[in-house]
């Protein structure tokens, strides 16, 4: 019987399975939109203090320059094959049509190759690469913003009087915007300066600006007041002039003929490149460079000048700003101890706790009982009877008297028998005493011979 039921059930539960149940609601697949938006969430934002922290070294770079360190800040792990790449010395000594040749093939973002003209720069950004990430981040996802602080420090700079037009560089406004071009079109200069000083009076001192030491090599002498230049580096045409700041829409306006030319559209696809009305988009997340492929970041090198910070105290989005020698938030104050009172929320501030408060102290004279501590507990007869345990003011501890159990040595109490208080107190009649057994009470045994009689 046992085998016709499991052969019942075996043949009707592929039809039960496939019978929907009356009370099941229907599932509707989510929209492209939702599953682009559940795999791709809104990455977090910086804030405009963040945002001029991490522009403000690089901030009065030459337009062209500035763009392509900002694009290629979108690719940290190219930038780290690139500076790999250069570390070979047959690579580090190609120059001109020979470096295009050579940089041809590499998957590289134009950006990137770009970059490679410029050595120290590559070495700057995979030597910080923290803050390069941070500056990628902002860049693809921030585009508008990012553009907009940089027009704010530039006018800043201006401002201070530390920006204008000198032998390396060509300062000129365009409407509301401030350019800044080599002045020979063959020879690029890199600004280097103090972004404590150069942008006058930092707007947020809870988010001092970054400082980058120069890259060996890069600039020969001591950090000035005003702006130093950076050694001349030869610009190599194929490389250079594909690709501008369009500030007034705040985009990257490129030539997709040239741009196409330094990379194949097989790597602009693979690199997530979007060229649309000749302008550079980012569309894919920036990916941060897994641990055991990171550079070991160099050592600070020089003094770090008053008023900003290192690239890798840069706050993150949707933590604070760094400020520079502030203390960890759960640290204790620099030279102070833990007070007492705030591990012991119960103290009064500025008291120091008594050890009476956290356990009632026994009754001069008399030995502590455990059954005294504890809140709700009926007293024991034999404390009610005694009239030493009704409290009264004169026994009350005066608290200049006994601040401390120590303090009561010097001062013992008299037996609780001898106080002058105890006969006159209200509450402590004399019957409350025990008595003597009556003397006339004829005793049991006796008793018990009488009702014998």
């Amino acid at each position: 019987m046992k085998h016709v039921s499991h052969r019942v059930l075996l043949a009707t539960l592929p039809f039960l399975l496939t019978v929907p149940c009356g009370y099941a609601q229907p599932v509707n697949p989510p929209t492209q939109a939702e599953a682009q938006a559940a795999l791709n969430p809104a990455p977090p934002t910086f804030s405009n203090a963040q945002l001029d922290q991490m522009l403000a070294p690089i901030a009065l770079y030459p337009d062209q320059l500035l763009v392509q360190v900002l694009m290629a800040a979108t690719f940290p792990q190219q930038l780290i094959d690139a500076g790999q790449w250069l570390q070979d010395s047959n690579n580090a000594a190609l120059k001109g049509d020979d470096l295009v040749n050579a940089l041809q093939p590499l998957p590289w973002d134009p950006s990137v190759k770009s970059l490679v003209a410029f050595p120290q720069i590559i070495a700057m950004l995979t030597d910080h690469l923290d803050w390069t990430e941070a500056l990628g981040a902002a860049f693809a996802n921030q585009q508008v913003e990012t553009m907009a602080r940089v027009q704010f420090l530039r006018e800043r700079a201006m401002q201070a009087g530390q920006l204008q037009s000198t032998s390396q560089i060509a300062v000129s406004g365009q409407a509301s915007d401030i350019v800044i071009e080599p002045t020979d079109p063959n020879m690029i200069y890199v600004p280097v300066y103090n972004p404590a000083e150069i942008y006058g009076t930092w707007p947020d001192s809870d988010a001092p600006p970054i400082y980058i030491p120069p890259p060996p090599g890069f600039y020969n002498g001591a950090l000035a007041a005003g702006i130093g230049f950076s050694v001349g580096f030869g610009v190599v045409a194929p490389l250079w002039g594909w690709g501008h700041p369009d500030w007034q829409h705040h985009r990257v306006a490129i030539d997709p003929g040239r741009y196409g030319h330094i990379t194949n559209e097989n790597f602009i696809t693979q690199n997530h490149i979007n060229i649309e009305g000749g302008a550079w988009r980012r569309t894919a997340p920036i990916a941060s460079v897994p641990e055991a492929q990171r550079p070991h970041p160099p050592q600070s090198g020089g003094q770090q000048p008053a008023g900003t910070v290192r690239p890798s105290e840069l706050a993150r989005p949707g933590a604070p700003a760094a400020r520079q020698g502030a203390p960890a938030a759960a640290a204790p104050h620099q030279g102070e101890a833990p007070h007492p009172a705030a591990e012991q929320p119960a103290a009064h501030p500025g008291e120091t706790p008594h050890p009476a408060a956290e356990q009632p102290a026994p009754h001069p004279g008399e030995p502590a009982h455990p059954e005294e501590v504890r809140p709700g507990e009926p007293p024991h007869p034999a404390e009610v009877q005694h009239p030493a345990e009704a409290p009264h003011p004169s026994e009350a501890p005066h608290p200049v008297e006994v601040p401390h159990p120590a303090a009561e040595a010097p001062h013992p109490a008299p037996p609780p028998a001898a106080h002058p208080a105890e006969a006159p107190h209200p509450a402590a009649p004399p019957a409350a005493h025990p008595a003597p057994p009556p003397p006339k009470k004829p005793p049991p045994k006796q008793g018990e011979e009488e009702k014998k009689e």
